[in-house]
Parts: C-alpha cells; sequence; structure tokens
C-alpha cells in the first residue's frame, strides 16, 4: 500500500553514488587479485648520461616484463636502479607497480609515496594509483587526502573532481563532495548522477563496501566508520552515533565532521556534561560544520534561549541555505520566539526543498525517463534561486524519451539567458537573507548557565508522575467477533509477496446503527478482484451489550467490492448513522433504513467514482447543514495491477510513485439527498499525491472546517477553509506553511496513520502521522495558531519507531488520568527478513512524562497482543463495554481482528459525550467541549476520519477520578456559538457515565446502560 524509497528511502542518492565512486569501488576490486598496472608517463624510462643509460634499460626491462606479467623478474631490476639511485620517482613508481603486482600492498604504498615525494609535480597517473593503493589496502581516507592533492596540482581536472566526488560522498562527507559536484555542474559537466547527488547533500550517500573493506583490512584506522554514524544521525539514532563516534574523536581529535556529528549526539541525548567536555575540546574548523551549529542550537533550546537558537540555525543557513532540517528547525524556533511572519517564510522555503527531493525521487522512480518531471523539478529549482541545476536538469531531461513537455525549450532558453561567468551557484536574491538577518542576536555562550534544566512542554493538569498501569486483553473471540480480512493468498503460497493493492486492506468503523447505544463494528474483505465486485462479503457486527453477532446478511450491508477505507455519518439526517465504502473500483454509500437494515442509494444519489479510494470522509465541509464527502486517492491506471516488482530477488510491492496519483475527489451533499461532484470548484491548486489517511475537525483555530491529509512519498495536505459570504467557497492547501507537508528535515514521508488530539493539554489540535520502516513517525504539535512543528526528536518519539511500519494510530486515555497514551499498530508490506527485517511486527504504546517527553513501558506489562508480532493495519477506538474505559479495535492480514477491551488497573472512569448539532449538520464536527473538575480545565474537539481506512467511535471523553464532578461544561458549536450548560447538583455528571449534548437545549441528558437481562 505505501512505500519506502529503495534502499532505506535513498534510490536516488544511492544510484548516483555507485555511478560516481565506480573508480572507488573498482580499486577495491582490485586488492583481490594481483594486477601489472601500466607505468605512467613519469616512468618512461629516458637518457641521460652513460649510467644512467643502464638504469633506462633496466628499467625498460622491468617494465616490459611487468606488461607481460611477470612481475617476479621485473623486481630485482627496479632493485638494483633503486640501490644505484634511490630517489628516482621513475624507479619508485615502477617499483610500487611491481609491488602491487606481486600483492605486496606495505610496500607497494611506500613506492608510491616515495615516487610522489619526489616528483615534481606528480602526474595525475601516479597519483591515481597512489589512491588507489590506499584503497586496496582498506585506507580510504589516505586514498581521500591523495585526491585533495591532486584537485590542489590539477584544478582543471574534470576526472579528479569526479573521483573526489564520489569518495567523498562515499565516506560520509557529502557537504564537502559538494564543492566539487557544483564545479562540475557549472563548467557542463554535471550529468543526471551529479545532479540527483547535488540536489541533497544532506541526504547520507555512503558506500558501505567501502567502510566494510576498510574495517577488515585496516581495522586500526577507525575513522572507516564514520559513514555509519552519519546514516544513523540521519535516522536520529543518536545513541548509536555517540557510542561510534566517541573513539574515533579520541583518536582523530582534529576530524572537525565526526567532532561535530559527535556533539551533536551529546546534546540529543540530553548529555549536558558529556557536552560541556566536548565543546572545551573544539577541533579547528568546526565552525564550518553544519552540525555543530545544529547542536549548538539543540543546546540553546534546551536551556531556553530562542534567540541563541535561532542566531545558531541562522549560522547552520548560511552554510547550507538548502538544509531542510536547518529549514525546519529554525522554522519551529522562529515561531516559538514571536517572530511568526519570519517563520512562516521559513516554512515556504523548506517546502520548496522538500519539493526538490520529492520531484527527484519521483522522477527516478520513472528511471530517468519523463521529461515532465525534469521540467517541474527545474521550476522548483529556479524558484529557489539554483539556476545552474535547473538549466542542467533541463539539458539532461531534453533526451528523455517519456511524457514530452512544450515547456523544456522555453524553460531552458529563460533559465540560461540568467547564467553569465559571474553567477553564484545560488542567486543572492533567492535567499532568505535577502529579506531578513538575525546577525544582531545574541550568540549562545556554552559556558553560562550550564546547570539551567532541560527545556519543559506542557503538562496536563492533574498528571500525576506515578503512572498507573495500563493493560489490554484481546477478546474478540470471546465476545464473538470473528473476522479476517482475508486477502486473495500470493502466487507461491504463504504470506509474502503481496501485490500493492493487496498490502493495505483491513479497514474498521464503529457505528450505532441500532441507536441502542452500543457501538456496532463493520470490517472489510479483499479477497477478489481489484475493479470488480467479486470479493467476500464485508462484514457488520451487531454489538449487543458487549457481544457481537454478525448480521451482514440480514443488513444488507455485505459490500462484494474491493474494499479499502469507511466512513460513518447521517448524510440523510434522519438521526441513524449510514455508511460510505470506499473500494477500489466503485465506493458504495449505505444508506440506514432505522429498521436495522441498509439500501445501497449510491446510484440514486450519483455517485460515480470508481477510482482507488482509500480513506474517506464524511463531514460537511462547507458548513450549510448537509453532509459532504471526502474521496482520498492512491494510485491511478491499471499498470498498479498488472507491473510486478521485485527487489533482491524478492517479489515486493511495488512503490506508490510507480504509478500515477489518484486525484482526490470532493462530491457535495445537496438538500435532496443527492451529491455533485464538487471536486474541481472546491479544491484549490495543489500537487496530485498518493494519499493513504484523513482527518477532519477545526484544526486551525480559524472559522471553518480543515481536512489533513496523509500522503505517501510526498508532501502531505492540509485542505483549510474559511467562511466569507462574499466569495465562492474553496478549499486551500496549505500544508507547507503550516509545517505539516514533511519533517523536520523538509523530506517528504510515506505517510499513512493519523492520529489527531491535545496530548500537550494546551487547548490546541496536534498530530502524530505513521510512516514507513526507516522512517520516524511525526508528532506534528501545534506551536502557534495554525501553524505545527516537528518536535519528534524533543519528546523522543523518533527513535522508538525507526525500525517499524506503521498503519493505524491514535491518542486514548488507557488509565483515564487526563493524559492519554498513544497507540500504534505496525507491520511490513514486504518479507524480506533475510536483509535484517521484520514481516510481522509487535504493536507499540507509548505513555507521556510529565516533562513532555514519551516512554514506551515493557510490553508485557500492557498485555500479551503487545509481544506478538502481526500485520497491523486500521486502528479504531469505542468503548466496547461501555464501562468507561476506552477499547481499541485492530485488522491485521492474514490474522483474525483484535478486540483489545480496557483492563487497566484504575478506579477512574471516563465521562463520556456525544453531540448533536442543530445550527449546522447534525454530527457537529469540529465542537469543541470543556469540562471544568477538580482536577482543572480541559477540553477536547469531535473530529471525524479516523487516520488510516478507519471511523472511530464519534464522541469525546474524559477520565474522571473516583468521587470528582464535573462543576462546569461548555461546547463551542461548528457556528461559533458557546453554549454553557446547567448542571443539576443533584444529578452531578460523574465518570462512568455518557450524556448526549444537543444544541441549544440547557442540560445534558444522560444515557442508561441497560444490562442485559439473565
Amino acid at each position: 500500500m505505501c512505500g519506502s524509497r529503495i534502499d532505506n528511502s535513498r534510490s536516488a542518492a544511492s544510484v548516483a553514488l555507485r555511478m560516481l565512486a565506480l573508480a572507488m569501488v573498482g580499486w577495491l576490486a582490485a586488492g583481490c587479485e594481483s594486477r601489472s598496472p601500466a607505468p605512467s608517463s613519469t616512468a618512461v624510462p629516458h637518457a641521460e648520461d652513460g649510467g644512467r643509460n643502464d638504469s633506462v634499460d633496466k628499467l625498460a626491462v622491468a617494465t616490459r616484463h611487468l606488461r607481460r606479467g611477470a612481475a617476479a623478474a621485473a623486481f630485482p631490476l627496479v632493485q638494483e636502479c633503486l640501490v644505484a639511485n634511490p630517489h628516482d620517482p621513475v624507479a619508485l613508481e615502477l617499483a610500487g607497480d611491481v609491488n602491487a603486482a606481486m600483492n605486496r600492498p606495505s610496500q607497494m604504498m611506500e613506492m608510491y609515496q616515495a615516487a610522489i615525494a619526489h616528483s615534481s609535480p606528480p602526474s595525475t597517473a601516479l597519483l591515481d594509483k597512489a589512491g588507489q593503493a590506499w584503497m586496496r589496502i582498506g585506507r580510504p581516507f589516505e586514498a581521500l587526502a591523495v585526491l585533495q592533492t591532486a584537485v590542489e596540482l590539477y584544478p582543471n581536472d574534470r576526472k579528479i573532481h569526479t573521483d573526489l566526488a564520489g569518495l567523498l560522498a562515499a565516506l560520509g562527507l557529502e557537504q564537502e563532495a559538494g564543492v566539487h559536484l557544483r564545479w562540475l555542474i557549472m563548467r557542463g559537466f554535471g550529468g543526471l548522477n551529479e545532479l540527483v547527488m547535488v540536489s541533497d547533500l544532506t541526504r547520507p550517500q555512503n558506500d558501505k563496501a567501502i567502510s566494510q573493506y576498510a574495517a577488515e583490512h585496516a581495522p586500526e584506522d577507525l575513522r572507516s566508520q564514520f559513514p555509519v554514524a552519519r546514516e544513523e544521525a540521519y535516522r536520529g539514532n543518536w545513541k548509536s552515533v555517540v557510542g561510534t563516534l566517541e573513539p574515533i574523536v579520541e583518536k582523530y581529535p582534529d576530524f572537525a565532521p565526526a567532532a561535530a556529528y559527535y556533539g551533536r549526539g551529546l546534546v540529543e541525548l540530553g548529555d549536558e556534561a558529556g557536552a560541556q567536555r566536548w565543546v572545551a575540546h573544539l577541533p579547528a574548523g568546526i565552525e564550518n560544520q553544519p552540525q555543530y551549529w545544529l547542536a549548538t542550537a539543540a543546546m540553546a533550546s534546551r536551556r531556553r534561549e530562542p534567540e541563541q537558537a535561532i542566531s545558531a540555525y541562522w549560522r547552520a543557513y548560511q552554510l547550507d541555505p538548502n538544509d531542510g532540517e536547518v529549514l525546519g528547525k529554525l522554522a519551529t524556533v522562529l515561531a516559538q520566539a514571536g517572530y511568526v511572519d519570519e517563520a512562516k517564510a521559513v516554512v515556504v522555503e523548506a517546502g520548496k526543498i522538500g519539493q526538490v527531493i520529492e520531484r527527484v525521487d519521483q522522477l527516478r522512480t520513472n528511471h530517468n525517463q519523463s521529461q515532465r518531471d525534469a521540467v517541474r523539478l527545474a521550476e522548483t529549482l529556479r524558484s529557489l534561486g539554483r539556476l545552474w541545476e535547473g538549466a542542467s536538469w533541463l539539458r539532461v531531461g531534453a533526451s528523455m524519451p517519456k511524457d514530452a513537455d512544450p515547456r523544456l525549450k522555453d524553460l531552458y532558453l529563460a533559465i540560461r539567458e540568467q547564467l553569465t561567468a559571474r553567477t553564484p551557484w545560488q542567486a543572492d536574491e533567492s535567499l532568505l537573507s535577502a529579506s531578513m538577518d538575525f546577525a544582531e542576536l545574541p550568540e549562545f555562550d556554552w559556558n553560562a548557565n550550564a546547570a539551567e534544566p532541560k527545556l519543559a512542554t506542557s503538562s496536563p493538569s492533574g498528571l500525576a508522575d506515578r503512572m498507573s498501569p495500563v493493560r489490554f486483553v484481546d477478546e474478540a473471540a470471546a465476545r464473538n467477533l470473528n473476522h479476517i480480512c482475508k486477502v486473495k493468498p500470493p502466487a507461491g503460497g504463504g504470506e509474502a509477496g503481496l501485490w500493492v493493492y493487496q498490502t493495505g486492506a483491513g479497514g474498521a468503523a464503529t457505528l450505532d446503527f441500532d441507536r441502542d447505544g452500543w457501538p456496532d463494528v463493520y470490517l472489510t474483505v479483499v479477497d477478489g478482484t481489484p475493479r470488480q465486485r467479486d470479493s467476500a462479503p464485508n462484514a457488520l457486527f451487531q454489538n449487543h451489550f458487549g457481544q457481537f453477532r454478525d448480521v451482514t446478511a440480514a443488513s444488507g450491508t455485505g459490500d462484494v467490492g474491493f474494499s479499502q477505507g469507511l466512513a460513518v455519518g447521517d448524510f440523510n439526517s434522519d438521526g441513524f448513522d449510514d455508511l460510505y465504502v470506499a473500494n477500489i473500483g466503485s465506493n458504495r454509500l449505505y444508506q440506514n433504513n432505522g429498521d436495522g437494515t441498509f439500501a445501497d442509494v449510491t446510484d440514486s444519489v450519483g455517485i460515480d467514482d470508481v477510482g482507488w479510494t482509500s480513506s474517506v470522509a464524511m463531514v460537511d465541509i462547507d458548513q450549510d447543514g448537509v453532509l459532504d464527502i471526502f474521496d482520498v486517492g492512491y494510485c491511478a491506471g491499471d499498470r498498479v495491477f498488472t507491473l510486478p516488482c521485485e527487489q533482491d530477488g524478492v517479489v515486493v510491492a511495488c512503490l506508490p510513485k510507480s504509478f500515477a496519483a489518484e486525484p482526490d475527489q470532493v462530491w457535495r451533499g445537496q438538500a435532496d439527498g443527492t451529491f455533485v461532484d464538487n471536486t474541481k470548484a472546491w479544491l484549490g491548486p495543489h500537487s496530485i499525491a498518493h494519499g493513504l489517511g484523513i482527518v477532519a475537525g477545526f484544526f486551525d483555530q480559524n472559522e471553518g472546517l480543515d481536512l489533513y491529509v496523509a500522503n505517501d512519498m510526498s508532501g502531505n495536505h492540509f485542505w483549510s477553509t474559511s467562511i466569507d459570504k462574499d466569495k465562492p467557497f474553496q478549499l486551500d492547501e496549505q500544508a507547507k506553511m503550516r509545517g505539516l507537508a514533511v519533517d523536520n528535515r523538509s523530506l517528504p514521508q510515506a505517510s499513512m496513520g493519523i492520529a489527531v488530539g491535545d496530548p500537550d493539554a494546551d487547548g490546541d489540535t496536534d498530530f502524530y502521522l505513521t510512516h514507513f520502516e526507516g522512517e520516524y513517525n511525526t508528532y506534528y504539535e501545534q506551536i502557534r495558531p495554525g501553524m505545527w512543528a516537528d518536535l519528534t526528536s524533543q519528546v523522543k518519539l523518533a527513535g522508538p519507531t525507526n525500525s517499524m511500519l506503521a498503519f493505524g494510530t491514535a491518542w486514548l486515555d488507557a488509565d483515564n488520568d487526563g493524559v492519554p497514551e498513544l497507540i500504534v499498530a505496525n507491520g511490513h508490506l514486504n518479507d524480506i527478513r533475510r536483509q535484517g527485517q521484520s514481516y510481522r511486527m509487535p504493536m507499540q504504546l507509548f505513555r507521556r512524562q510529565s516533562d513532555g517527553t514519551w516512554i514506551s513501558p515493557d510490553p508485557a506489562s500492557v498485555g500479551e497482543y503487545f509481544q506478538t508480532a502481526r500485520l497491523g493495519r486500521s486502528l479504531i477506538t469505542l468503548d466496547a463495554d461501555r464501562d468507561g474505559r476506552v477499547d481499541t479495535l485492530v485488522t491485521h492480514l492474514f490474522d483474525p481482528v483484535s478486540l483489545l477491551m480496557n483492563r487497566s488497573e484504575t478506579d477512574a472512569r471516563a465521562i463520556t459525550f456525544f453531540l448533536e448539532g442543530t445550527s449546522g449538520h447534525p454530527s457537529a464536527i469540529g465542537a469543541r467541549v470543556t469540562i471544568e473538575a477538580e482536577r482543572g480545565e480541559r477540553s477536547q474537539q469531535l473530529t471525524t476520519g479516523s487516520g488510516y481506512q478507519a471511523a472511530s467511535q464519534r464522541c469525546v471523553s474524559f477520565g474522571i477520578a473516583p468521587g470528582e464532578t464535573v462543576q462546569q461544561l461548555r461546547v463551542r458549536w461548528p457556528s461559533g456559538e458557546t453554549q454553557s450548560y446547567t448542571i443539576d447538583p443533584a444529578q452531578p455528571l460523574v465518570g462512568g457515565a455518557e450524556y448526549l449534548l444537543v444544541e441549544g437545549d440547557e442540560h445534558p441528558f444522560r444515557y442508561q446502560s441497560v444490562e442485559p437481562s439473565s
């Protein structure tokens, strides 16, 4: 269903590296067998006098022996010459060649180094052989020094720049490689591989073969492990970074890149004492390392000095204005410090950087053959002032055979007219420094306030430092909820080898279709054929006092399409929940007849979507009192059903970007119960993406409903609305400017599930998005009204999810202490365990601590389910037994659905509110409920769309301690009106009870929980 970039999300960079560093890898291969290097021009014998003639003759004979492969015969002749003239560069080079052929690496290296020392200057061929020799003995950093000497001696040699860029990148020194890549591109030598590499120098591009070879053949040189640490840093595994770099920094104190990453790792881990020791012994040149400034900024933020953090991020930006992580973090701290306009501008710039990365990946996915992709990429680069790259991409794109784009020639000529010998790599006027400057802000003083505590995030009222136990028990079978999301078995049998359209199935929804107060459940099946109606029926389970029974046939809800996501809503406002089923093919709308049966009214109401809809939401988008439908599109066309994909000989799900994206579609509800396609009228300009998850509510603290869509391998979409009666209604896509499109490295992720809530209890909406393995799940905190920031690392949620592939997710207050827990369903798409990656994965649960960070308790303490690996997919929350403790339902591929009943050891119970609007649509999505009780004021918003193919129980709930009562209750309705409810002292609102809040009614109405008869 979702897909990561090949090779740990780095397909483009990896392919480019292997092409560009081919010579480096070739040097390694040469070390495995004897060979006879051809002497360079320096080694051509020449006569000067009679004594010299004898040496010349011997060297000539030795050369002929070497070329015939008789190195042993050449050896004594060369030795004789060196005895006669030990500083003869010709004899020294030839001696190196002979020792290389005889597989005597130490002597080989000694001779080449001596030849270089006695040559004025050494030839490029000699330097090349010396570099190869260092590589043969596993010393790539010495080979790097040789190439750096070569480029100083021969600054206009294209091959040296190419080789040097390749080796620098292979050793994790991408920023240094950028100097030579830019040199090549600005002189017309930049081909596809150079362009891919320079497009994002923050991505690790190291070659593991070089590091492994060096570690085996020269383990004493610890620097060969720097690229490993570099990649771990990119993944956010700072503990591994520090562990790997500590001995390197100790042995090589002048290795500035390693020192910079080491220091940042210490800061990220919160080791302030270690960071103070580190900063006391910084090497020369450390201020030229962006990671040093990122470490400085992080420490300034930790000590609550935002202006010093801005100053440090600004220094990092000046070193690399295209570092997406720097931009993302700078935007965050600017917003926190009150520089809102500047923060918005930085966020937009970061969005452009993310778009460059996304479009390079798209082009690589299309096998570098799409002119249209090249033109789009060039347009983005032009907007960033990166004209040399833009022109080069168009030049390369002109020979691409597919998707001819008529704009290419004119765009190329327009950019080319702006290029002269004086044109900088990036136009000055396009840089943020052209419109803002933070040079006057104070710089961070590492030696001041060293004892200051960490930056603490807000904590919910009533949070106890001592957490009560949280526990869940899978009672699906015991409660007769027996269902498997059936999938057609792969061709080879077993579970591996699913096609992309099979990998993400398992939609789940809860609805009270019979209005008896007990949440019922609807679940999907996908064992048929996409776009056909030949699957086994989906299933509706009626909840009868906590026990379930299959009423599919009787209710008429057994849809047989290739089902995906589900939505619940009352489209005709008759008081009964209707059901909308998304399919790969025709989506279906089932109208609740109010008598326990449903009728398929899709055709009669005008819905005719036949593409691939992944997730859906039923919500009154334009706030006209009539329910609308938002279909999230995934892959378009037929190739997705016919194109097989493999990785390392294993059948895998194809990447979604191998196919065109299915556009999202919006259906506007009419007063007569029909729908019209309002997509073009309502959806403003945006990039079509592969969408997977959706939530809807009032998120940005402005009037008007918002929708947040999680996109796979592309920037997410945030559709913001504002009600203006003087203008036609439209949704504006604002994810980039809101900080919700990409992560804090400005990278688009493979987004799937969405949790929506207020975990920090500051009264606004935050999000948590799940992603592919190798991409940490992202926590977006709203740091200013309508502005979010990726604070995942700060709250310690990044590391625990890097190795997981996650789908459904939700926040729920399991122990009713007022602080929500976070749950995540995991499971891979591809069975590639022989590569060290898990296929089945356990579910995760995280708990928020008083300092705002999250921890994961021992899975054994949470329940057996959390210790068992499965292919988890959709996840919904509901109170299945109405005991005031929120439960969870999780679907899986191949395994039965799990109903995780909340058996947490707590006396606290939730007070639950259902809402009914009267001034707008009755669903009242976007209403915010606020209670005041002994533990303070708390609020929650009623939202819909539960992320990935899911529809959770539509209510809000608050944990209430024993003896605690609600003293005040108010609701801000979607209309904007705030209503306070009258609470009868004789009938206090208490935990464990459920209430209906009707807009305009004075008193809450308490539902009675009828116990089953014996």
